[in-house]
C-alpha cells in the first residue's frame, strides 16, 4: 500500500501542469478505485476556472468522461476476470472483501441510491463499481446510474473550488470529513436493516 501511495503522490505532483489533459487522467484514476485524491483535483480545477485559466463546461465535461472511462475498464475487467483481478488488490489493501459484499448487497437492494447519491461518499465511491460488475449488473442500467452520479459529483466538487477559491484546501478538509461519516452511517444502518429482516425470516420460518 506503501509503495501504491507513493506512485500516487509520485503522478498526481505532474497531473495538474497538464491541464485539460491531465483533468481527464485524475478522473481515469479515480474512477478505477486508486487511492487518489478526486474530490480535491476536481477543487482544483473549479478554482482555476474561477481564475479564468480553465473553462467550466469544458471541465466537467472531461472530467465526467475520465472518470466513466475509469469506472467502465474497472466494470468490465471484474466482470470477465472476476478472482483475479479483485484477489491482488485484496492483497495490497486497496480493497476490502468484507466491504465490497457489503457494498454489493447495498446495490442489490439500493442500486440508484449506491450509483447516484454513492458517488458523493468515499468509502462507498471508490467500491460501488466493482460491487455492481461483481453482483451482475447490466451495463445500461450501470451506465445510466453513473453518468448522473458522476456528472453531479464533478459539477459539486468544481463549484466548491470555484466559490470557495484559496480557502478550498480548508473545505475539502471538512466536507470530507463530513461525507466519511455520513458513509459510516448509512453502511451501519443498512447493515442494521440487514440484520433485523434476516432475524424476522429466522423467526418465521422457526414458526
Amino acid at each position: 500500500m506503501g509503495y501504491v501511495m507513493t506512485w500516487i503522490h509520485d503522478i498526481s505532483s505532474t497531473i495538474v501542469s497538464l491541464g485539460y489533459p491531465g483533468v481527464f487522467i485524475a478522473m481515469v484514476l479515480e474512477g478505477l478505485g486508486l487511492p487518489f485524491p478526486g474530490d480535491a483535483f476536481l477543487a482544483f480545477y473549479g478554482y482555476a476556472v474561477s481564475e479564468s485559466q480553465m473553462n467550466g463546461i469544458a471541465v466537467l465535461c472531461i472530467g465526467s468522461l475520465g472518470y466513466f472511462a475509469g469506472v467502465s475498464i474497472i466494470f468490465w475487467m471484474v466482470r470477465k476476470f472476476g478472482s483475479p483481478v479483485l484477489n491482488p488488490l485484496y492483497r495490497i489493501h486497496i480493497l476490502n472483501p468484507a466491504r465490497v459484499e457489503h457494498t454489493s448487497a447495498l446495490i442489490t437492494r439500493y442500486s440508484a441510491l449506491v450509483l447516484i447519491p454513492g458517488r458523493f461518499l468515499p468509502g462507498i465511491r471508490s467500491l460501488s463499481t466493482y460491487a455492481a460488475s461483481f453482483v451482475g449488473m447490466p451495463y445500461s442500467t450501470f451506465t445510466s446510474y453513473t453518468i448522473v452520479g458522476s456528472v453531479l459529483w464533478c459539477g459539486m466538487w468544481i463549484g466548491l473550488g470555484f466559490w470557495f477559491g484559496e480557502n478550498v484546501q480548508t473545505l475539502l478538509k471538512h466536507v470530507q470529513s463530513t461525507l466519511m461519516w455520513v458513509t459510516i452511517v448509512i453502511v451501519l444502518l443498512a447493515l442494521l436493516v440487514f440484520v433485523i429482516r434476516r432475524l424476522q425470516s429466522s423467526s418465521r420460518s422457526g414458526q
